[in-house]
């Protein structure tokens, strides 16, 4: 009788349905599962955005198009894949991200890095103290909640951005804590 097994969402080895926590890494299992399509819905403010909202559309193909990485539709934004290892790829979501406090409209970029567990929430506030670019943060995809990197920068100053490094260093930041959450796989 063959058992019913479940993948770690962290390092995605099989698990027998009854076992509390993951053979491989420790991590209790549960619901979370690793969505490689959760990142499709990654952009988007933390509020609805106001009607009264400036358009930001022009400066962000303006943002894009610098990059030179090719650019997908997805969500509210674009998808862009980059490269920032050889044998690795990360997806960064640019696109609107609401308006700061004071109005003015925000650029997003985020990443996403792999399920939020309570176990990694002091690692990633540890990592966060010594991040350059973006911050990590939590953020609900799909109705789980998942580790991001998320960097916003106001549209007006989108101008004076190397949208190239930046995109690129974004990348880093996730995958380096993507590779650890899932001890080495390439998901996001």
């Amino acid at each position: 009788m063959p058992f019913t097994v479940r993948p770690c969402a962290r390092c995605a080895r099989e698990n027998v349905r009854s076992e509390r926590f993951c053979s491989g890494c420790g991590l209790p299992l549960g619901t979370v599962v690793a969505d490689v399509d959760a990142g499709h819905v990654a952009l988007g403010p933390y509020e609805a955005p106001e009607p009264a909202d400036p358009d930001v559309t022009a400066i962000l193909h303006d943002f894009i198009e610098r990059t030179g990485v090719e650019a997908v539709p997805s969500g509210a934004g674009w998808r862009m894949v980059v490269s920032p290892r050889l044998d690795r790829q990360q997806a960064v979501y640019v696109g609107p991200a609401g308006t700061d406090p004071e109005g003015r409209p925000l650029i997003g970029l985020v990443s996403v890095c792999g399920p939020a567990t309570e176990r990694d929430a002091l690692t990633v506030l540890k990592w966060n103290a010594r991040t350059v670019e973006g911050h990590f943060a939590v953020k609900n995809l799909l109705g789980e909640d998942y580790f991001v990197v998320i960097h916003n920068v106001a549209a007006t100053l989108a101008d004076s951005l190397d949208p190239p490094n930046l995109l690129r260093r974004i990348a880093e930041v996730a995958d380096g804590l993507e590779d650890r959450l899932s001890r080495g796989r390439d998901i996001y």
